[in-house]
């Protein structure tokens, strides 16, 4: 039973004007007349190929569909169609990052997580764990690998990584009609016609370069490492730390080798993704080290640019601002409005969010709510996808948990 609570954090700004609070989205621009025409025509287009290849894979089935559905047959072939496609979309996503999978674990890359739909495989401290990680705005699945620390930089490995999704396409979507050729059992007609179909679009799709809730299509990346080699070899680089994060490397202790330098431009490279992931690896790695003004350098980079980072980031972007807020400042106010932004994240955050929702608890003097929290956090952090940030966490959680026995100590003081 607590007695005393502790008083709460004082929630004092990080400036007079509290420049910590997230700031707006900006506005979104207004869409021309003419890529309004154009998405329409687009989405008729496609509608129309999709409903084309339903009705051909139902008809594929050569079912005499008056005897299924007596009342209407052309809707039960259009349910039958729709289903088949349905299915086979899915079968090919699968696929698609598998075929991303293969081509890269072939060229040396190292797997973080997978995704289709709303499931999740990732690898973690305790090994690969399953996961309901729901849907991500503008994609339908991903692969996510890594370059060897160590390794050198490869365009090539790059380029086969992300044509491994479309070749698997278009592999299966050419093995599908092969066998349509084959006179194959009347009852696989249908999910063949449909395995084309939308393999067939799926590799067509994924190359045309364009961009999609913040995610570049595989056509666009293709696009970026030849026409950008510096974007390219920077971003390649970026995941070599991460690799080294999950090879157990602290942030302080980062090779100084793929670090940028500590007097560079934050936003240098004038691409979004590629500079906040920079930024939240600079502020990391100065957190990390006690290097208090570069780590409020790059977190206010980062919170100056917040209302057009892309919703892939926000989550990791937040969570980093978050733990900023509540070790350097010690702005509750900023804390609590950064973790209800962590929302979404691509791979698991339950220890972070478990941790920053424990010293929020304690701020607001609910010691019973702060231990409870602090034990969900510990039992997260397992879960926790790289072995030098569970190191970092570890420690604050241990520290963590010294004030909390302090706390009962002084209110229970042990009997001599």
């Amino acid at each position: 039973m607590d007695a005393t609570p502790p008083p709460p954090v004082e929630n004092h700004p990080s400036t007079p004007d509290g420049d910590f609070l997230p700031l707006p989205d900006a506005p979104v621009a207004p869409t021309s007349s003419a890529r309004v025409v154009f998405g329409a025509l687009g989405g008729v287009a496609f509608g129309a190929g999709l409903t084309f290849g339903g009705i051909e894979a139902a008809e594929a089935l050569a079912i005499d569909w008056r005897a299924l559905f007596p009342e209407g047959a052309g809707v039960g072939r259009w349910l039958i169609g729709a289903l088949l496609l349905l299915v086979a979309f899915w079968l090919q996503v699968l696929l698609h990052e598998a075929g991303h999978a293969l081509a890269g674990l072939a060229g040396g890359l190292r797997p973080l997580a997978f995704g289709v739909g709303p499931l999740r495989l990732e690898r973690a401290g305790d090994g690969w764990r399953f996961r309901w990680g729901g849907g991500v705005a503008g994609i339908s699945g991903f692969a996510a690998l890594l370059p060897p620390a160590d390794g050198s930089p490869s365009r090539g490995v790059q380029a086969a990584y992300l044509l491994g999704g479309v070749i698997a396409n278009a592999v299966v979507a050419g093995l599908a009609l092969w066998a349509l050729t084959a006179s194959p059992p009347e009852v696989s007609r249908g999910l063949l016609v449909a395995l084309a179909a939308t393999g067939l679009f799926l590799a067509v799709v994924n190359l045309i370069p364009f961009g999609s809730g913040g995610w570049l299509s595989d056509g666009a990346g293709l696009l970026s490492l030849w026409r950008q080699p510096g974007l390219a070899f920077a971003s390649i680089t970026l995941q070599q730390v991460l690799q080294a994060s999950m090879d157990g490397v602290r942030p302080r202790d980062w090779p100084a080798a793929l670090l940028p330098a500590d007097d560079a431009p934050f936003g240098e490279y004038g691409d979004p993704a590629l500079d906040t992931g920079i930024a939240v690896m600079r502020l990391s790695r100065a957190f990390d080290a006690g290097d208090a003004v570069r780590a409020e350098a790059a977190a206010r980079f980062l919170h100056a640019t917040w209302p057009t980072t892309s919703a892939p980031l926000r989550p990791d972007v937040a969570a980093t601002l978050a733990v900023h807020c509540l070790l350097v400042h010690q702005d509750l106010v900023a804390v609590r409005a950064w973790r209800e932004r962590m929302v979404g994240s691509l791979l698991d955050m339950g220890c972070h969010e478990a941790w920053l929702d424990a010293e929020i608890a304690w701020g607001d003097g609910d010691v019973a709510q702060a231990r409870a929290k602090l034990d969900e956090a510990v039992a997260a952090l397992p879960r926790v996808h790289d072995a030098g940030t569970r190191t970092v966490v570890a420690e604050h959680l241990e520290a963590f948990r010294a004030r909390l026995a302090a706390h009962e100590s002084a209110i229970f003081p042990p009997l001599h």
